[in-house]
């Protein structure tokens, strides 16, 4: 047990001293830093914020180089912001000097510039963040028509102004006249087709929803990508191709068509497409008013007001009113006009609505928020007032009123019919010589806008042979009433039928 013992020992001894020899054996080895086998520093920019289609150009400037040819340069972006997914990376040039003709969306990224010598595999890098911001972003949008085809104009809130959008960016335009457009500011999710012919689910998108009598285009509106046309925009292309009326709440999309309705429910997986129509044999009115409920819509069959949400696949009635009043429901009236007021919950609205059997026309004034009895009053429009016979008319955000455009041989009149029970309902505003007024809304700067850039103003978009103009009225205070004088004033060529405020 002894010599056993003594054996283990000297076992015990000589591995430890081989670890010992093998952790201090420093050997043969000749090591170099990278810094003196790649001295190279690289400077000459940082941190930039750059516009969608501008140019950025940079030249490094490289100190402690001996031979510039033995290195090879790349310049890379990767956004800074993936929300859990890897980046990709994006090579943008493999020269020294970079100029990048920025197409990217809105956003952060990482700009990266690395040197490398290939032959002992090593680099120097510098990264810097680029900030991209989009030039086309908030202010006004007039949908505008020019030989039979759709396009866009854009005002900048400092006046800058792009025209043809569409155009400028290298899309093609929308056949025929135009009817609306809305932007969605988030969570839109749509397929795109790759080269390869593979597919893309992109997450968390801007865009652009919009629509002309004959023609859907779908856009991304950071820089004007085409998402969508109307051929590849439903799941089931309708039949009849005539868009109507389009509008978004929150994430919730919904859509008319040849009378029938079609929605998105933001909130769920989607690919940003149309699914089919809601069923039922029904053809809708083209206006809507919008909730967080739903939407609600008034079918000219039957004259009855339904209300359908973006998630629901049926078309609802509305309750009746426990105290006998007017139903909902297969009505004796057929609607002018469906004018969206503060779009909620409960959302407000007035219809405006004609009698079958006799000459005589109402204002209903609705709350909507459910399908709960919508009309809070009905009330009789007085025989002698114009607004029902009105083409255009739009409503105030405050005040009990309906503005309308009153047709007259040396331009149209800007009035306002005032919904409060008295003799003189309506008064004139504004004349406009020599143009047709073809849209009015009451429109506010959104709520986190600067103090000394807020306005509550009433737009009217007009068309003469020179072109189309954009007015903006100061509301004063919270009646019907407007100053005079225009704000300011926008123009530009074609003929335009519509107008957003992007905030």
């Amino acid at each position: 047990m002894k010599l056993k013992n003594i054996l283990i020992g000297l076992g015990l001894l000589a591995l430890f001293q081989g670890t010992q020899s093998c952790i201090d054996d420093r050997g043969n080895y000749d090591y170099m830093d990278k810094d003196v086998l790649l001295p190279v520093t690289i400077s000459g920019f940082e941190d930039t914020t750059v516009v969608i289609r501008s140019t950025l150009n940079i030249t490094p400037v490289l100190e402690n180089m001996d031979d510039e040819s033995r290195y090879i340069h790349l310049w890379y972006a990767a956004p800074s912001m993936t929300a859990g997914f890897a980046p990709q990376r994006d090579t943008l040039s493999l020269k020294k000097e970079l100029s990048f003709d920025v197409t990217y969306e809105s956003g952060t990224y990482n700009l990266v510039y690395e040197l490398r010598d290939p032959k002992l595999d090593i680099y120097v890098r510098k990264q810097v963040l680029m900030t991209v911001q989009s030039d086309v972003s908030t202010g006004w949008y007039v949908m505008k028509e020019e030989n039979g085809e759709t396009d866009i104009d854009y005002i900048a809130m400092d006046g800058d102004k792009i025209e043809n959008l569409i155009t400028s960016f290298g899309q093609q335009r929308l056949k025929g006249k135009p009817i609306k457009m809305v932007y969605q500011s988030s969570r839109y999710t749509p397929s795109v087709q790759n080269p390869d012919g593979t597919t893309t689910n992109l997450v968390n998108k801007k865009a652009f929803h919009v629509f002309s009598d004959q023609d859907i285009k779908i856009f991304n509106a950071d820089n004007m990508d085409l998402f969508y046309n109307y051929e590849d925009y439903f799941y089931e292309v309708p039949e009849k191709c005539q868009p109507q009326n389009c509008g978004i709440i929150s994430t919730d999309f919904y859509a008319i068509n040849a009378g029938k309705v079609y929605s998105i429910y933001g909130m769920s997986s989607n690919s940003g497409m149309l699914g089919f129509a809601k069923p039922g044999m029904y053809e809708v009115h083209p206006d809507m008013v919008m909730s967080y409920y739903g939407v609600m819509l008034f079918d000219k069959t039957t004259s009855t007001f339904y209300n359908t949400s973006s998630s629901g696949s049926s078309m609802n009635l509305f309750s009746e009113d426990a105290n006998g009043g007017i139903s909902p429901t297969n009505m004796d009236v057929d609607m002018i006009h469906m004018l969206p007021r503060y779009e909620s919950v409960p959302s407000t609205a007035f219809a405006v609505m004609r009698n079958k059997n006799r000459d005589e026309c109402y204002v209903f004034d609705i709350s909507y928020s459910m399908s709960d009895y919508p009309f809070v009053d009905i009330d009789t429009i007085p025989v002698h007032c114009e607004m029902p016979d009105a083409q255009v008319m739009g409503t105030s955000l405050y005040a009990s009123c309906i503005y309308y455009a009153k047709k007259e041989s040396d331009g149209d009149v800007l009035k306002v019919y005032k919904n409060v029970k008295i003799d003189n309902r309506e008064s004139e505003l504004k004349r406009f010589p020599g143009e047709e007024i073809v849209y009015i809304v009451n429109l506010t700067s959104s709520y986190n806008t600067p103090e000394d850039e807020k306005f509550n103003h009433l737009v009217v978009l007009t068309n003469s042979d020179s072109g189309w103009k954009l007015y903006r009225f100061n509301v004063i205070g919270q009646t019907p009433e407007i100053e005079p004088e225009p704000v300011v004033v926008y123009s530009g060529t074609g003929k335009a039928g519509y107008v957003m405020l992007r905030n």
